[in-house]
């Protein structure tokens, strides 16, 4: 983690420890900040594609991740997708999956949210299509939150 509370001039980076189970060695995944956690989504895990979902509080110590067990549907295991944390609006502190590659490689062109609640469960929620066009297939691209829609 990159220290950054003496400052920019004196930032460093640190080795933080976790207790318990993590989301292991993985790549293709995403990791989005929504205050006070680090959420670990997707990504390719050995010879296989993951849909999992991971949360670290970084708020007190001793820090540990949680796999995050879902009632609902989850977006199908990708990789290569691309995710933004909202910061205004309906759907402020909702992390945002776009895109990405499923496990037969081709790209994908679907949209998911993820929320928690107030009773401390986190949901996944397809995000509806309400037009005619949509974006094109794909996958390792990027997302990027605005201040204005």
């Amino acid at each position: 983690m990159l220290d950054l509370r003496q400052g920019e001039e004196k930032a460093s980076w640190i080795n933080v420890k976790t207790a318990g189970p993590n989301p292991g060695k993985r790549y293709g995944h995403t990791m989005n900040f929504v205050k006070p956690f680090l959420v670990v989504f997707g990504g390719h895990i050995g010879n296989d594609l993951s849909n999992d979902t991971w949360v670290l509080s970084i708020e007190k110590t001793p820090f540990t991740w949680e796999k995050l067990a879902m009632k609902h549907d989850s977006p199908p295991a990708r990789d290569y997708h691309s995710t933004a944390t909202c910061n205004i609006g309906m759907a402020s502190g909702m992390v945002v999956v776009f895109g990405g590659r499923a496990a037969d490689q081709t790209p994908l062109n679907d949209s998911w949210g993820l929320r928690k609640h107030r009773d401390g469960s986190w949901e996944w929620i397809k995000a509806p299509n309400k037009g005619t066009k949509v974006p094109s297939l794909r996958y390792q691209v990027t997302l990027c939150k605005s201040k204005t829609i």
